[in-house]
């Protein structure tokens, strides 16, 4: 029998299935979430977002969405919300800018699944600084503390993508090959064959370069290193990845077209500053 757990207000959840899933802010977390939320059983279900490692997610999440027939419904409060689900409901606990434990205990008393979700560093650190860069509270120190730290945990990423405990799904591959969001389906064991872009989500305010209110169709997301290549914080950004050996491993192992390029920023820098 599924344990219920007690939230703050006493409302009782036991999913009957629970994913939980892991990655770095804009790289597409919630894009491929609701993605998922259409392909469950029913299309129906509970998603917990950004909830706090090693803490109860339904005292830690930021917010509960309650999906019907593969949309987001409406509910007065979380009680309600929380009956509308039922009994057993399919359950999604997310996690930003962190990796799974490899030892952990399930969350609940439910099947469970682990999720990391990826993308091209390239395109990732050109969309985190760019939304970093829209703050006007933060100076080019705070913007480099935030960008060099979530670089810590992107380079742990680029190691968990390739451990078998956990099913790593790339946003690049995800956004532009419908042959690949069929696959990925089977792998994570969804009963759906919705196989849309869905909506730009409103978490996270959209996209870093067009807001909300963009299309889906309309989003660039394979341009996002092009469209930052001119700044000077972005190439800043590169040069010091560039220079982490064991960073550099693990990307060319993930990704290898964007260590082929750091490789040559990095030379192409040190040539200019031995001729100076």
């Amino acid at each position: 029998m599924t344990q219920a757990l007690r939230t703050p207000t006493e409302i009782a959840f036991a999913p009957g299935q629970v994913l939980r899933v892991y990655g770095m802010r804009r790289s597409g977390n919630h894009a491929l979430i609701d993605w998922i939320m259409r392909n469950a059983k029913g299309g129906a279900g509970v998603f917990l977002n950004n909830c706090r490692p090693g803490r109860d997610p339904m005292k830690s999440k930021s917010a509960l969405s309650l999906f019907e027939n593969g949309k987001e419904v409406e509910a007065k409060n979380l009680r309600a919300k929380l009956q509308k689900a039922g009994n057993a409901p399919f359950a999604v606990v997310s996690y930003e800018d962190a990796m799974p434990p490899k030892e952990r205990k399930p969350l609940y008393d439910a099947p469970e699944q682990c999720i990391v979700i990826y993308r091209s560093f390239l395109h990732w650190s050109a969309s985190l600084l760019r939304k970093i860069q829209g703050n006007t509270g933060y100076g080019p120190l705070e913007r480099m503390r935030v960008m060099m730290q979530a670089m810590r945990t992107y380079n742990q990423m680029l190691g968990r993508v390739r451990d078998t405990d956990v099913v790593p799904l790339c946003y690049d591959d995800w956004v532009s090959d419908e042959t690949y969001r069929r696959t990925a389906l089977d792998r994570i064991g969804l009963p759906g064959r919705n196989l849309g872009l869905g909506q730009v989500q409103r978490y996270g305010g959209g996209s870093s370069f067009q807001g909300r209110k963009a299309e889906v169709a309309d989003l660039a997301t394979t341009e996002r290193s092009m469209q930052m290549a001119a700044d000077l914080e972005y190439q800043l950004v590169l040069w010091t990845a560039a220079r982490d050996l064991d960073f550099m491993l693990r990307l060319a192992d993930v990704f290898p077209k964007d260590a082929e390029r750091l490789s040559k920023l990095l030379e192409t820098a040190t040539a200019q500053v031995t001729l100076s």
